[in-house]
């Protein structure tokens, strides 16, 4: 997967031999790039080889409804074709509007 850069936002990925796709966010992810993190997530659940996506969100600064809607998306991608999704590294109020949400529950590694 290519990189996407568009300022205030960067998305990139890394994919390890065993299957393993690491996608970092960084930046904000408001309704300006919703729609573009809802298809890198959807093509990463779904690229040829992957066994399980990990959504770092360790240098995210904010996410809003259609970021959220964007995890969802990529999350039913990947359980659609029986893979793996986990989002890693929320923090502050990243990782507020997950629990209020509730996807932290689903989508978050829990301790």
């Amino acid at each position: 997967m290519p990189v996407v850069t568009t300022p205030p936002f960067t998305i990139s990925s890394h994919e390890t031999p065993t299957g393993l796709l690491r996608v970092s966010l960084s930046g904000e992810f408001d309704m300006s790039v919703g729609d573009a993190l809802s298809r890198a997530l959807v093509d990463a659940a779904r690229r040829p080889g992957v066994t399980r996506v990990i959504v770092d969100l360790e240098h995210t600064r904010l996410i809003d409804s259609h970021a959220v809607a964007g995890l969802v998306a990529g999350y039913e991608a990947a359980a659609a074709v029986g893979r793996g999704f986990t989002v890693v590294n929320g923090g502050g109020l990243v990782q507020q509007v997950l629990d209020v949400t509730g996807l932290s529950e689903v989508l978050c590694e829990q301790p």
